[in-house]
């Protein structure tokens, strides 16, 4: 009998979460009985189980084995609290915010979707990311630890380098808070790819899968740089009024109260979670991404799915209009001039670089413009180019590549485009046609 206990024991399947086609799903919480231990919860059907190993469809399903100093970093709650309306934990979560931080409502906001999404990020499209600059005098300390008690599994993570990132245990589907991280770009390339399924990146012990929620926090904003398009961006301000003091008896009392919420939130709706309704038309492909990711983790509230929107349109128009003036965007606006002018069937760099000096001179700028540098922004772009004929390189006006100009244009808020379609341009009129979803 001893045997056929040990043999059974053997063959349980550590996790760090389940999520069943039907419906039932597994948790890990922390042991009250042994901190230093995780455990199970096992819901389905409206039932719940809490054992050190729970079964289902003839599995039997053990904790993760988590180093000690891993699960000291890492919170984890104690208990499932009864699920609740979206609605009074979405309040009840910004009251707390609004209260310790003394931040604007988009900021407050801002971060309760990030604690939302974090949560219920194993049954969202992508794994979002939160950029949050601190300037001196605004509350960091104070917003990264409210964020470190309530997000699902936190763990803060101080001047965080590549090479370290790639050692973070990810199969324990942390919530990663990165406190002033190394920005440079490769950093950011795999920051980016891990807001992805499905994208993994090399390491010297194999493939990492570092999909997960991140919120980013430094003193330096993202502007300019890679991750810019890929992330909700706000702003801490500085205040000057002391703000309640978040001791460490604070922090847990909080802790054993929203995890427990928040657990028995993403239990409840498990198999609620829905790609919201809400019109993205209107914003660029990366930002429409993060609009129904951060939307669906607020399940079944369409109000307050919307206000994701706003957010994201002012940082939108704001990266848009930087675009606009950018050497790229001008390129893209001349090769809609060569397509709306008619008449054309290959455009040469020589004479696409004539253009885009005449671009700049109109808006008051004497920039000095090579056909070598239009073809560099061609190869960034991703505008198929070569060899037209003996006079040089330059661009087929393809249908692909007119389309493709076209949708470049709508992307980087070319200005040419911004007054409408044109109605003697078969590619607008597809642009004008295509659904907004």
């Amino acid at each position: 009998m001893t045997n056929q206990k040990a043999a059974n024991c053997s063959s349980a399947i550590q996790t760090a979460g389940e999520i069943f086609p039907d419906g039932a799903v597994i948790e890990l919480l922390r042991d009250l009985a042994s901190p230093e231990h995780l455990t199970l919860v096992r819901r389905q059907a409206g039932t719940l189980q809490l054992k050190p190993e729970v079964s289902h469809a003839d599995r039997t399903y053990e904790p993760m084995h988590v180093n000690r100093s891993v699960s000291k970093a890492i919170r984890f709650p104690t208990r499932v609290a009864t699920p609740e309306p979206t609605r009074k934990l979405f309040t009840a979560v910004h009251k707390l915010f609004s209260s310790r931080l003394g931040q604007l409502d988009s900021c407050v906001t801002a971060m309760v979707f990030a604690v939302f999404a974090s949560w219920m990020s194993p049954l969202l499209p992508m794994a979002p990311i939160l950029s949050i600059f601190a300037p001196a005098g605004s509350p960091k300390d104070s917003a990264l630890q409210l964020l470190g008690v309530l997000c699902r599994r936190p763990i803060r993570l101080a001047g965080l380098k590549r090479g370290e990132l790639l050692r973070v245990p990810m199969s324990l589907q942390p919530t990663l808070l990165l406190d002033e991280p190394d920005l440079r770009p490769a950093m950011q390339s795999i920051l980016e790819a891990g807001t992805q399924k499905g994208s993994y990146v090399p390491s010297s012990d194999g493939m990492r899968d570092l999909f997960g929620p991140k919120i980013v926090c430094s003193r330096k904003p993202l502007l300019g740089t890679e991750l810019e398009a890929h992330a909700l961006r706000i702003a801490l301000i500085p205040v000057s009024e002391p703000l309640p003091i978040l001791d460490t008896k604070v922090q847990e009392d909080l802790a054993e109260e929203f995890q427990a919420r928040f657990l028995g939130y993403f239990l409840g709706n498990c198999g609620s979670v829905q790609i919201p309704k809400f019109d993205v038309g209107g914003l660029a492909p990366p930002f429409q991404g993060l609009a129904r990711a951060f939307g669906a983790a607020v399940v079944g509230d369409e109000e307050l799915q919307a206000k994701i929107i706003p957010l994201l349109s002012v940082q939108d128009e704001e990266i848009r209009s930087n675009r606009a003036s950018a050497f790229d965007s001008v390129v893209v606006e001349a090769g809609l001039f060569f397509i709306h002018q008619g008449g054309w069937s290959k455009v040469r760099a020589e004479s696409t670089a004539e253009k885009v000096e005449a671009i700049y001179k109109g808006r008051g700028s004497d920039r000095e413009v090579s056909p070598e540098s239009v073809g560099w922004a061609w190869k960034r772009l991703r505008i198929p180019s070569g060899r037209i004929n003996r006079a040089g390189n330059g661009i087929e006006l393809t249908v692909p590549t007119c389309r493709l100009i076209h949708q470049l244009a709508i992307s980087f808020g070319v200005r040419a485009i911004q007054g409408g379609p044109r109605d003697d341009c078969r590619f607008c009129r597809e642009l004008e046609k295509q659904p907004k979803t």
